[in-house]
């Protein structure tokens, strides 16, 4: 279950400041995360990926030779009139497989298509998630060691955003759960594809590729190892790293054990400046008996 409000911990810095006064997150690139291992998709069987490439390509060639609504044979191909169409698909239907593809190219290049290339769908899917925006968010603002590495040894701050209905952190394709395994996603069946045409004339390909919406690429984006599974972490993802409004309302703001008085008035006043809705504020204190840490909220 998805908590109402989902915390990010952060320093007492400038680029907090900033977050408040702008509204404005950064996701980050994984190759910015502070976990190496984070988006490593688990290897491809090459058979798996050579039979993928193959049916994807046939899927091509049948768009070709049986054209709906009645999945007959075409009268007529692009330019070509009924004889030539004919005589089109008498050469190809004795060329082998390769050839058919190289001939379904061409055939599409004269006339100004270009096909995707099933081939490059899983190097494009490497490309992406290399590419993919990371913001980082805990379903616990009361965490000792959260606290320590990322809320600059509790004088920091946690920032919470509610994740009601109309916002990013309510959407499952933007709102992931990190899932804590020791194996890294792969794909053992199909996947999600989706393929985005371009104009006729602009000489640029179709890009058939692995969809963001896929089982797999979503796992790879939100799967690490279980050492980090203290850290109960939710994920704010789009498909671009970079400065990105907020993903949900900025609903809790929760001071650190060792942030100062001062520290905490200039905050209190920043947000009362810059959000224009109820915010609500809260202390980090210690447990009497050292069992951990509790936040209070501040009147």
């Amino acid at each position: 279950m998805k908590p109402e409000v989902l915390y990010k911990y952060r320093d007492d810095s400038e680029r907090t400041e900033d977050m408040i006064k702008n509204q404005k997150v950064w996701l980050s690139s994984p190759k910015q995360l502070n976990d190496p291992l984070e988006c490593k998709i688990g290897e491809i069987p090459p058979e798996w990926e050579a039979k993928t490439i193959r049916e994807n390509e046939n899927a091509q060639i049948m768009g070709v030779i049986m054209q709906p609504p009645f999945f007959e044979p075409p009268k007529r191909l692009f330019s070509l009139n009924e004889r030539e169409t004919k005589q089109w698909l008498k050469r190809f239907s004795k060329l082998n497989h390769p050839r058919k593809v190289k001939a379904m190219r061409q055939l599409y290049s004269d006339h100004g298509i270009e096909l995707s290339r099933p081939e490059n769908i899983f190097k494009d899917m490497r490309k992406r998630l290399s590419q993919v925006g990371i913001f980082s968010l805990s379903e616990d603002c009361s965490n000792e060691l959260m606290w320590a590495h990322y809320g600059a040894n509790h004088e920091g701050i946690a920032l919470g955003f509610r994740c009601s209905s109309d916002c990013k952190l309510s959407n499952q394709r933007h709102c992931l759960p990190v899932i804590y395994a020791r194996k890294k996603p792969t794909f053992e069946s199909g996947f999600k594809n989706e393929v985005q045409i371009m104009p006729p004339g602009t000489g640029q390909a179709n890009v058939q590729r692995v969809s963001f919406e896929d089982e797999v690429f979503r796992s790879t984006i939100s799967t690490k190892t279980p050492a980090w599974e203290y850290e109960k972490e939710w994920r704010y993802v789009e498909e671009s790293h970079g400065l990105f409004d907020y993903p949900g309302i900025l609903s809790h703001v929760v001071f650190g054990l060792r942030m100062s008085d001062g520290r905490k008035k200039y905050y209190r006043d920043l947000v009362a400046q810059h959000i224009g809705n109820d915010v609500d504020f809260y202390d980090v204190v210690e447990s009497e008996d050292l069992s951990g840490l509790s936040i209070v909220k501040r009147q």
